[in-house]
């Protein structure tokens, strides 16, 4: 199998994260033949990064979006296989190799997202150490998976942004959003819906690995409340998420954190994000919503 995989990280003031995410995909049973790193300036690299093998940096301007489009436009024409991993992703080592025989043998997938064994986003956040050791630990039990097993994949309505891979010539034309600024939510759904007309979208249990959910450099509460709402109702305007599917986002974000000024969580922002929906709220009503005023906010 001779499959040409880039990976693409986008990253913003986690420089440790990255040399982690490096330093495990360079144990890969079958490493990528590419790794681009858009990150936004030096600060957010640190030295050990830059002598990784196979290793792209690339800077530009901030926002989740914008950077994987960069990535995406250093890695056009040269790849069969695109990863997408966050910064804060812990891959099982298997996953490069596991992906490239899912993408080999089911010519009719053009995208797949993988179990995530935990994440740090409901939980407040893993250290990578521990990431790592739930990591390796189903790594000992799982090496003789057969990746191939229809029975280990299902159609999937979205890819999980965390961990994502394409078959290249499917996104060929597809870009992210870059309306949706900053932290980028439900980017990957937007994605999703551009390229599940080239072919199935798929989650499957062949690769694997550990979300940790890192909170340096988060957006504000109030920002990310915001975003909870009016990208939900940018997206059903723009007709990539249903009328019935905007309105369930929006509604769960309200539900989470009202609820949450009643069972305080110290690593959520429960009254800014609450806020956040508020005036997103407010805005839609007023017809004055835009997803990119966040940056405002």
């Amino acid at each position: 199998m001779n499959l040409y995989t880039a990976v693409i990280i986008a990253t913003k003031g986690r420089p440790q994260e990255v040399a982690n995410l490096l330093a495990t995909l360079a144990m890969q049973t079958v490493l990528p033949d590419m790794i681009i790193v858009s990150a936004c300036d030096r600060s957010d690299i640190a030295p050990s990064s830059d002598t990784a093998q196979n290793v792209q940096i690339i800077f530009g301007s901030p926002g989740l979006p914008a950077q994987r489009n960069r990535g995406l436009s250093a890695i056009r024409g040269k790849c069969d296989i695109v990863i997408f991993f966050d910064d804060d992703f812990v891959p099982s080592r298997y996953w490069i190799e596991h992906i490239q025989t899912v993408f080999a043998t089911h010519p009719d997938v053009a995208g797949a997202t993988g179990r995530v064994l935990a994440d740090g986003v409901r939980a407040g956040g893993l250290e990578w150490s521990d990431g790592q050791s739930i990591v390796d630990k189903t790594d000992s039990s799982n090496k003789q998976m057969v990746s191939t097993d229809p029975h280990q994949m299902r159609d999937h309505l979205s890819a999980y942004g965390c961990n994502m891979a394409f078959r290249a010539r499917s996104i060929e034309h597809a870009t992210f959003d870059e309306r949706l600024v900053l932290y980028g939510w439900l980017e990957d759904r937007d994605f999703t819906f551009q390229v599940k007309a080239q072919g199935r979208m798929i989650r499957t249990d062949a690769v694997w690995g550990v979300h940790l959910g890192s909170k340096h450099a988060r957006n504000s509460g109030l920002k990310f409340g915001y975003s909870q709402v009016v990208n939900p109702w940018y997206l059903m305007r723009k007709g990539s998420m249903t009328a019935v599917d905007s309105c369930r986002h929006i509604a769960r974000g309200l539900a989470a954190n009202t609820l949450g000024l009643f069972l305080p969580n110290s690593h959520v922002d429960r009254w800014g994000r609450l806020r956040g929906n508020m005036i997103g709220i407010r805005d839609i009503v007023s017809r004055r919503w835009a997803p990119e005023r966040i940056i405002e906010l």
